[in-house]
Parts: C-alpha cells; structure tokens; sequence
C-alpha cells in the first residue's frame, strides 16, 4: 500500500484535458496519482495523531487498525484497493487531518475511528477473521462498502467481530447481525446500468458521515420510493449521455464512484458538489428531469478531472486578496474557484451544445438558450483568466485551450431571440454582482447626486474604479432569478413564486416591457437604493442605442450609491446622464480583479 510514487503523465492527454474533453482512457489514468495522494494524506494522519495520549478513545490503538488493514489488504489487495479508493475515505482523510491541528466541539476518536471502520470493511471483505471496536455516529456504525448498522440514540462504539464469515457489531446492549434480515442492518445501495455499451455503477451513499464534502452529517437514509426514483432518473440520463457525449461518459463511467442525494431544491437550481478531496464523489440535489441530472454529471466529472490534474500541476498562483467575477456564482470567487468553474461550464456548454440538436421540441428552444448563454460566459471567464497575469506555464497552456475551444463555439448559429435572451441575461447577473458585491464610498455617491443637481458631469474620479473593493459573501442571493424565470418560461412551466423575483421580472420575461419598466420604477419609487430594480429598468431599454442601459446594466453600483446619498426623482433622467459619461460597451469582468 505504499504511497510513494513517481507519475507521468502523457502531453497528449494533457491536450485533451486542456480543451475540456477526456475520455475513459484518459480519465482512469487519474486513479494511480489519486491513490498516491490519497494514501499520502492518510499515513500523515497516522503520524500526526501516534503517540497522543487517549486519542483514539474507546478505541484500539491506531496501530492496531492498520496491522488489521494490512492483513486484510494483503488477503484481498483489490477488496483493499476499492475501499480505500471511494471518495468518502478521502473527505475523511483530509477533513479529519486538518482537525488533528486544531480544537474540535466532538472528541477527535469519533473521526480517527474512520480508520477502525476501513479496516473492518477491508477484512470483511477478505474474509479475514478479527475483533476490532468501531465508532457510532448518529446511531450509526458504518462499514464502507459493506453497509450500516443502527444502534439506539447515545451509543459511542460497537465491537465488530467477524469469523471470516459473518459480520456482527455489538453496542453492549443490541446486536446487528450483517444479514438482511436483520432489521439494524443496510446494505448498501447501488446502482449498475448498462446503454451504448458503456457500464456504469454508482453507490448512493446516504448514511456514511463522510458523504458531505464540507463536514460530517448525519445519515438521511433514502426512502425506497426516493431510490425508485434515483435509479429511474440515473438510467435516463446514462441513456441519454451514451446516446449523445459516449467519450464524456466514458470519461464519467472511469471516474463516477458514489452520489450522496440530499433533498429536492427549487426547480433549475439544483445542488450540486464535488472536491478534490473526494475524487469519483458527487453530492447533489434529487434533479428535476434526466436530462438536469446529465448536464449534472457532466458538470461534476469536469471537476473530478481538474481536481486530479491540480494534484499533479500548479496551474495558477493566486493572490490571495484577490477575487474575480465568475458568472455562475453569487459571490466573488479566489482565482483558483474561477479556473474550476471555468473547466466545469466548458463541459456544460459542450453538453448544451450537442443536446440541442437531439431534446425534443419542448426543449429545444431551452437547450439552445443555455448553450448561448454558457458559452459567452465562460469565454469571459476564460478571457479574465488569461489576463489574470497568475498562471502558470502549464496553466497558460491549459487555459489558452479552453479559451480556444470556447471562441470556436461562438459562431455557432442560435436562434436569434434566444441569442438576444441569453446576452441579456449575461449582462443582468454581472451588473446584480456589481451591485451587490463592489463597495461604493458613500462620499462618491454623495458627489454624483451634488454633480447631477448642478447639471455637471459626473465627476470623473468617482467614475475610476482601480480602487474598490468587493465583499467576500454578498448579503444579496439569487442573481439567477430571472434567468430561472426564462427557463420556466421556454419549458411552458407555471414557476410560481421563484426567488430572487418580483412581478415586473415576470413582465419583463414575457416580454411586457412598457409594464415591467412601470413596474420597476414602481419599485424604485418605494425603495430608490433597491438594486434589482435598477438593473431591471436597464433590462427593458434599447442597450445598444440608449445610454442610461451603460450605466444601469454597466455601473449599477454607482445608481445605488447615488440613491443612498438622498431621492432620485427620475431614475431614467439620472441613468442616462451617467451613461453619457461611460465609455461604450457595458463593462466586461475585469482581469485585475478585485481587491477584497
């Protein structure tokens, strides 16, 4: 189990990486450097955590689990190989290392157990004979790979013990027999598919702590209509990708290994995660089609591959001061943040791209929305990357690929309206991020309404922005809302209340603009500062001939600022005595970023 290891890796597969693609032959070479880091991050546990006093509790020393560990991974080197590989053993490892440095609010034994719990599944599955104490987390002693047993609310470990046979655990006061049978005991569940040739086979982890990249979580144990529904969706949309993308799912069939579910979100705002710390792991939102759960995929084996290819390159050396505008976030994203989401909105709009020839009609008009809006966004993110001047020389490489790719779909042919939709759009999430996150002195808003009242043009200091900063965690959410509303529209869907929204945002989505400009400026009238409002005023003019939309959808920050500084009696007077003083275009993301 040695974690020490040298890797190459093929310049061609570095080629193929680098304009978005890979497929299962280069997406499983990633699992030789995977387990390096993997194991490198474990036996640094260990050595972190030997000889402290008391630190494994209850528990057997830690040498004792790893002796187990050895005698079943030299019993059943594969049985060991596939434990240790799922993603959860790597959030385990990482998160459970950084809390060995630092104080915790639970013993730090109920984490280091983890260990105890791989080397009874490895034995188990060697069919090695032990006795070996395993921690219980919310009730639960977990075996991965093998199952869960559940153990009354206040149980802190169980005794394992197997005859090379037959699994049992034992609290003290229940016993779980590893049987199915057996009421306190899970098996896990899986899920193997077969379309177009290509297997897939996925774990949906629901009770293991270690599912949740962020922390440990309790158990949500999956109802068995839920699972009905997870294995429907799931061979719907491997239907769908081996029928449409067979080299992206050939990449996902090499890396994909779990899906922890969590509850159902909004319609069109799936969750969904990953980290390089669980590579093959994906924790999301129970989708609202096939289709969302495929461009899902999509999205999170982009970033399993980067995650991997950053394990062995350094492709960017940020300023950690820094943060940049990405076009799918909220809030303001570290260099690093902008390059994962890049690479994951590459594969996204390649998915949109290609799908939207094979939806059916209902969806087509969608499909061509989502590929106008992805691409122009990502080629903005790539363009504020490869001017960012922090990349590499191997990240220059990597981003100018991507950037490449992405300025070849440009040209591709949209229908025009949902080309003029999606630009909007575009521009409506980074003017709301302007508006939320870049902090205007109150001094400089107090200028511009003093120079406005004058009849003078705006000062031109307070129109430089070198030195503004942005926040790390803007109070405003949801800039998606009316994009989620345009969705709901090009589906036929009824929305309902959808976040983020008003009714001059449905207005202005169905194309009512003299009743969503009323609409706004309605809004302005009761809250002049409210920014979404403004932004949405600049959404109903003519953007390339009126100049107030260079300041409503370019500058919005500087219109609240200005309505912070006292009444604005006529928004669109103001607006376009501002826009006037702009230069042309409306503000692209900035390379320089912002300082925080």
């Amino acid at each position: 189990m040695g974690a020490r290891s040298r890797h190459r890796f093929d310049p061609r597969h570095f080629a193929i990486l680098a304009a978005g693609g890979g497929d299962g032959q280069v997406v499983s070479r990633f699992w030789a450097s995977e387990r390096s880091w993997r194991l490198t991050v474990l036996l640094t546990l260990v050595e972190a955590c030997s000889g402290r006093p008391g630190v494994t509790g209850p528990l057997p020393p830690l040498d004792t689990a790893l002796d187990l560990l050895s005698q079943a991974y030299r019993a059943d080197p594969s049985a060991g190989e596939d434990v240790l590989s799922q993603p959860q053993v790597g959030v385990w490892a990482a998160y459970t290392l950084r809390r060995a440095g630092e104080p915790g609010t639970a013993p730090l034994w109920t984490d280091l157990g983890y260990l105890h719990a791989l080397a009874v599944a490895c034995a188990v599955r060697a069919g090695v004979p032990f006795e070996l104490a395993v921690p219980i987390r919310h009730g639960v002693a977990m075996v991965p790979t093998v199952g869960a047993a559940s153990f009354p609310a206040g149980s802190g470990h169980a005794r394992a013990y197997s005859d090379g046979k037959v699994l049992t655990l034992d609290d003290g006061t229940v016993t779980v027999h590893a049987a199915a049978g057996d009421p306190g005991w899970h098996d896990p569940v899986r899920i193997d598919l077969s379309a177009g040739g290509l297997d897939l086979s996925v774990a949906l982890v629901d009770r293991d702590a270690y599912r949740d990249l962020r922390r440990p979580s309790a158990p949500r144990p999956l109802t068995p209509a839920e699972i009905r529904r997870w294995r429907a969706l799931l061979g719907d949309a491997w239907r769908l990708l081996t029928r449409e993308q067979p080299e992206r799912a050939a990449g996902i069939a090499a890396s994909l290994r779990s899906l922890a579910p969590v509850p159902r979100q909004a319609p069109y705002r799936q969750l969904s995660a990953s980290g390089a710390e669980a590579f093959g792991g994906v924790l999301l939102s129970e989708p609202d089609d096939a289709t969302q759960l495929a461009v899902t995929l999509v999205h999170e084996a982009q970033h399993h591959k980067l995650g991997a290819l950053l394990h062995l390159f350094t492709l960017a050396e940020p300023d950690p001061a820094l943060r940049y505008y990405a076009p799918w976030r909220d809030d303001p994203r570290p260099l690093d943040g902008l390059l994962q989401g890049l690479y994951a909105f590459v594969g996204i709009t390649d998915f949109w791209r290609v799908h939207r020839h094979h939806a059916p009609p209902a969806e087509a008009a969608l499909a061509h929305f989502e590929f106008a809006l992805w691409r122009r966004q990502a080629l903005g993110a790539a363009r504020v990357l490869t001017g960012s001047g922090h990349l590499t020389e191997h990240g220059r490489r990597f981003v100018g690929g991507l950037h490449d790719r992405l300025a070849a779909w440009q040209d591709e042919p949209v229908p025009p309206e949902l080309e003029e939709t999606a630009g909007a759009m575009a521009l409506d999430h980074h003017a709301g991020w302007r508006a939320a996150g870049i902090r205007v002195d109150p001094s400089a808003g107090a200028a511009l309404a003093a120079a406005f009242r004058r009849g003078d043009p705006p000062p031109a200091p307070v129109l430089a922005e070198a030195d503004r900063r942005v926040v790390r965690l803007p109070e405003v959410r949801w800039l998606d809302g009316r994009a989620v509303l345009v969705r709901h529209r090009l589906t036929g869907r009824v929305p309902g209340q959808v976040a983020g929204t008003t009714p001059a945002d449905a207005d202005l989505v169905a194309g009512r603009l003299p009743e969503a400009r009323a609409g706004y400026l309605g809004d302005l009238a009761r809250d002049p500062a409210d920014p979404h409002a403004w932004i949405g005023l600049g959404l109903t003019l003519d953007r390339r001939a009126d100049p107030a939309a260079r300041a409503l959808l370019g500058r919005p920050e500087l219109l609240v600022a200005m309505a912070g500084a006292g009444p604005v009696p006529d928004p669109l007077a103001v607006a376009r005595w501002l826009g006037d003083a702009l230069p042309a275009g409306l503000g692209d993301p900035r390379p320089a970023g912002w300082t925080l």
